[in-house]
């Protein structure tokens, strides 16, 4: 009976997928005067060893015929790919890929996955090679010695028995296959010679694919199919990513755990690609090769191709965990946010009732606001432990109380702005569709006066960062500190009850000790404003006070006034303070960053905005139940 699928309209026979004896893929190859066998990976292209067709540099044409389906008679080949075999016995690389002249009807092999060739007891092995005498070819049964490879390459072979056919000249690209499903695991490169061994070397499909990257499509791997290796494989290499850090085995280490996974394997890797599949078919962990396209990503020029690697990772990567059990579970209570940002161009102090908040239900409480909206993109900043004033700069979009990690580079401080427009604006693929984003900037206390709401949008848009969304400024430090941490989440509570917070004015010349105003402001402080930024020792001191006493919000000029001098003489930092007691007065602080961005866009869009009080205001605003816990870094801080 003639088969309607693969073979039909070529009078060939086509025998069943449960016997690989005679399965149609097997390939016979002449080259010069060489003979080898090969086998069928798709309708037009034939894996076999460098060295069967390696009189192909002499002129000599390279032949396949199908012993299975010898209608079809000889078909013309080309090498279109190879290993790098070097010619010698122990030289690695030694494979081929053939591409025949025209497609045939034939279904090609199946692949085991990377460890099925293996077991106790072990597994039986088919081979089909075609040594002197045999032009039709013929069959020899063995079996690997180990799982251990033998330079990191081969896999030694021995005979099931102790009598049959031994491999020989003419087996060389003979794909050994299980005898029960005639899936291959690898391909015969050698036979033992100058003894009784009998026995032989293949190459297993793990180290196949490192040859022909297009070979990892096809070979089974643990929860990824077909199409994710082949678009990941594409992303690679449409990658071109460069830079110091980009460098393979430091992206393999940062894809691995660094307690529990294995170490990078002698002599490293070569290549992105390399690095890959070793992820996908050596290293038991699924998560690995998802960690291995998000953090390539970073390294991507491109933003199409960026895109793609992150959204690879984002289907690749562990589902998130499992929300504890609401019995158990202990949620700290909701932080009220906006679901909708204020008018471009507001009033001077926008009105509380500025739709800042969605309507509360019927029958909820009087005087408590709704639940948070906010979906935070958080902008860690700190000083990497290499030197050279290089900064570790990660950007995270925040979801559903889990962290998504953008992007996390080492970089000079002046390529800052741009590497954190580009990250912020990938984060926002990961927020729920129309949710209200605040951005935060997690920094070190030195960089808390940098002007980070002024960074542009984008390469190509200078919009201030600040005038389109509300942003906020976090001190590191107080934000790793469980203590000041506990003390925020009680400060908010009391804060959700109130119409607005007390404003606890620094003025200039204040000669306040650090220790006495912490204590002080830890009881009730509410909220902070400063006549100068936090850079004289003295304002430094005040404004640790601020920080240490659990102040929810701080607000202080860039530039202003920090000495002594009479009530009656003109005072920048005053007039500051006196225009933000009048501004705050009205707001609820929960609302202050969506407040702030609209004053912000007010400044920016006045005929003088270098006169306006608040051109160089800095809100530094942290209510913990909008951020979770705080992570480590993606990346080392070092490099």
């Amino acid at each position: 009976m003639t088969a309607d699928g693969p073979g039909a309209g070529t009078g060939v026979r086509v025998p069943s997928a449960g016997l690989p004896a005679a399965a149609s893929w097997h390939a016979r190859v002449d080259c010069g005067g060489e003979v080898g066998a090969g086998f069928l990976v798709s309708e037009r292209e034939v894996l076999t060893c460098a060295h069967v067709v390696r009189e192909r540099h002499t002129g000599a044409d390279v032949t396949v015929t199908f012993p299975h389906a010898r209608p079809l008679g000889g078909v013309a080949a080309r090498v279109v790919a190879h290993g790098g075999w070097g010619g010698g016995d122990l030289d690695t690389g030694d494979v081929a890929v053939l591409e025949l002249e025209r497609t045939v009807s034939l279904a090609p092999v199946e692949f085991a996955a990377p460890g099925d060739g293996y077991g106790d007891p072990p597994r039986r092995l088919l081979v089909y090679g075609f040594p002197a005498r045999f032009d039709e070819g013929v069959l020899a049964e063995y079996r690997a010695t180990a799982t251990q490879r033998i330079s990191d390459e081969w896999v030694q072979l021995e005979p099931w028995t102790g009598h049959g056919q031994p491999i020989a000249p003419g087996f060389s690209g003979a794909a050994a296959v299980l005898a029960d499903t005639g899936r291959a695991v690898g391909m015969v490169t050698s036979a033992d010679r100058g003894g009784p061994a009998r026995g032989g070397r293949m190459l297993p499909v793990a180290v196949l694919a490192r040859y022909w990257a297009r070979l990892t499509e096809l070979i089974p791997t643990r929860g990824f199919g077909r199409a994710d290796k082949e678009s990941l494989r594409r992303l690679v290499t449409a990658a071109g990513a460069d830079g110091p850090e980009c460098v393979p085995d430091r992206l393999y280490a940062e894809s691995v755990d660094p307690v529990g996974g294995p170490p990078l394997p002698p002599g490293g890797f070569p290549a992105l690609w390399d690095v890959v599949w070793y992820l996908l078919s050596e290293v038991d962990d699924p998560a690995a090769p998802a960690r291995f396209a998000d953090r390539l990503a970073d390294f991507v020029s491109d933003p199409e191709v960026r895109y793609g690697l992150r959204r690879w990772a984002a289907r690749g990567g562990p589902p998130p965990p499992a929300a504890p059990p609401a019995a158990t579970a202990v949620v700290p209570p909701p932080a009220p946010a906006p679901t909708a940002y204020p008018p471009p161009v507001p009033p001077a102090v926008p009105p509380p009732s500025a739709g800042v908040y969605r309507e509360r239900p019927s029958g909820g409480v009087p005087g408590e606001r709704p639940a948070p909206a906010w979906s935070p993109i958080v902008v860690e900043l700190e000083r990497s432990g290499s030197g050279g004033g290089q900064y570790l700069a990660q950007v995270s979009a925040y979801r559903d109380g889990h962290r998504r990690v953008v992007g996390a580079r080492t970089l000079a401080k002046r390529a800052l702005p741009r590497y954190v427009a580009e990250r912020v604006d990938e984060a926002f693929h990961e927020l729920p569709h129309g949710a209200p984003v605040l951005i935060a900037f997690v920094v070190p206390r030195a960089l808390l006066n940098e002007p980070v709401d002024r960074w542009p949008r984008g390469a190509g848009d200078p919009s201030p960062l600040g005038c389109l969304y509300p942003l906020v400024v976090l001190d590191r430090e107080r934000r790793r500190q469980g203590g000041r941490r506990h003390e925020l989440l009680r400060k908010w509570e009391r804060l959700d009850a109130r119409e607005r917070a007390e404003l606890y004015r620094v003025e200039c010349g204040s000669a306040e000790d650090q220790g006495r105003l912490t204590v002080r402001l830890w009881e009730d402080g509410q909220m902070m404003g400063f006549t100068a930024p936090p850079t004289s020792p003295r304002m430094k001191r005040l404004f640790a006070a601020g920080l240490n006493g659990s102040v929810p919000v701080l607000l202080w000029p860039r530039t202003g006034c920090d000495g002594r001098h009479g009530d009656g003489e003109p005072c920048a930092g005053r007039e500051f303070l006196d225009e933000l007691t009048a501004y705050v007065a009205r707001l609820p602080p929960a609302e202050l960053p969506s407040h702030i961005r609209a004053l912000r866009s007010v400044v920016y869009l006045s005929d003088d905005p270098g006169s306006h009080w608040a051109r160089d205001l800095t809100l530094l605003w942290e209510d913990p139940r909008c951020f979770p816990e705080p992570p480590g870094h993606a990346a080392s801080p070092v490099g």
